[in-house]
């Protein structure tokens, strides 16, 4: 699977087109996981 895709300019350089959206699920499952693990700690910490 690349991340990343690339192609070749004019001077035949590899150039940065585009990342692969695919893995848009990752940094938005993290950020869920880093959401509910705060709402717990607070949780917690309020209970105690």
């Amino acid at each position: 699977m690349e991340f990343l895709r690339h192609t070749q300019d004019a001077f035949g350089q590899r150039m940065l087109v585009g990342v692969n959206w695919d893995i848009l699920w990752l940094p938005v499952a993290a950020a869920a996981a880093v959401i509910i693990l705060h709402l717990v700690i607070r949780t917690l910490r309020r209970m105690g």
